[in-house]
């Protein structure tokens, strides 16, 4: 392990284990010189693949039919266990478009319409709840967004940015997430930008140049080349009794239902989206939605 960064061990609510840096978002190179012995980051080589990077106004917060109950009647969001109330970055059609080789190469889960978590996603603007979080539990002040570590999970790297009120002195030993577009992962003009470090967690196609013209194209592996794959999430602190309130008619507006992923973390009933569609006109009647 690297002497410059110091990397502890955690175990996820749903009892995934992980090793975690505090206070830094860490490149794939850094982690690839920290983690040489890792079954994915540790592989010598890699498939050349698009550096995308993306600005994204919207976060989404997956959950199963329980959870999806426990919004509506509570109005909105409570934290976990861990005291944090957890979003992922939401990456929209539009970014999607705008990128080259998509198909080929961003086919992690951090970008497939399918989730692992449940059949429901509510998916806001950050800035949204960022005000909403900002009135109930900051006395109206700017709620303040730091980098609280990075998660190193069996085939998944996670950037985690915290959010709290300005109040709470004792995560003054995280960094501010900086405003510059130029970092790992920062935000700036209600935007995040991350800079994805790994697209796919199964690569088939490596990125290759034309010697003769110099036109990138997406070459054919021999064989799928399983490797790490990254995301961004976003963490409120929620005290125990905090309920993050937005309204069921708002929460119904920004909810929509999702297939779950093949591979998935869901411990209650397992839907398709005809059953969830159900399951939401269901909740409708019931809320007098």
């Amino acid at each position: 392990m690297s002497t410059k960064r110091e990397w502890l061990e955690g175990r996820s609510t749903r009892g995934a284990e992980y090793k975690y840096c505090e206070g830094k978002h860490v490149g794939l190179t850094e982690l690839r010189e920290d983690f040489r012995k890792h079954r994915y980051l540790g592989k010598e080589s890699i498939p050349h693949y698009p550096k995308y990077v993306f600005n994204e106004p919207n976060v989404c917060h997956v959950t199963e039919t329980s959870g999806l109950y426990g919004v509506f009647n509570d109005n909105g969001f409570r934290g976990g266990d861990d005291g944090f109330l957890w979003w992922s970055l939401s990456v929209s059609d539009d970014s999607m478009q705008q990128k080259y080789f998509l198909e080929e190469f961003a086919t992690s889960p951090a970008f497939q319409t399918e989730s692992r978590y449940g059949n429901f996603r509510f998916t806001f603007q950050l800035t949204e709840l960022l005000k909403h979080y900002s009135k109930q539990f900051c006395s109206r002040t700017s709620p303040t967004l730091r980098v609280l570590d990075t998660k190193i999970y069996k085939q998944e790297i996670v950037y985690c940015v915290l959010v709290h009120p300005q109040y709470m002195r004792h995560y003054g030993k995280y960094p501010r997430l900086p405003a510059n577009t130029k970092q790992l992962c920062g935000y700036s003009k209600k935007t995040m930008t991350w800079h994805c470090q790994s697209p796919s967690d199964n690569y088939q196609y490596s990125l290759e140049m034309n010697g003769e013209d110099g036109v990138v194209y997406a070459s054919p592996l021999d064989r799928t080349e399983y490797f790490a794959w990254d995301k961004v999430a976003v963490a409120f602190h929620m005290k125990k009794n905090w309920v993050l309130r937005l309204g069921r008619r708002r929460l119904l507006k920004h909810l929509s239902v999702c297939g779950i992923a093949s591979k998935n973390l869901v411990e209650g009933p397992k839907m398709s989206v005809q059953e969830a569609e159900e399951e939401v006109e269901y909740l409708k009647e019931k809320f007098n939605l």
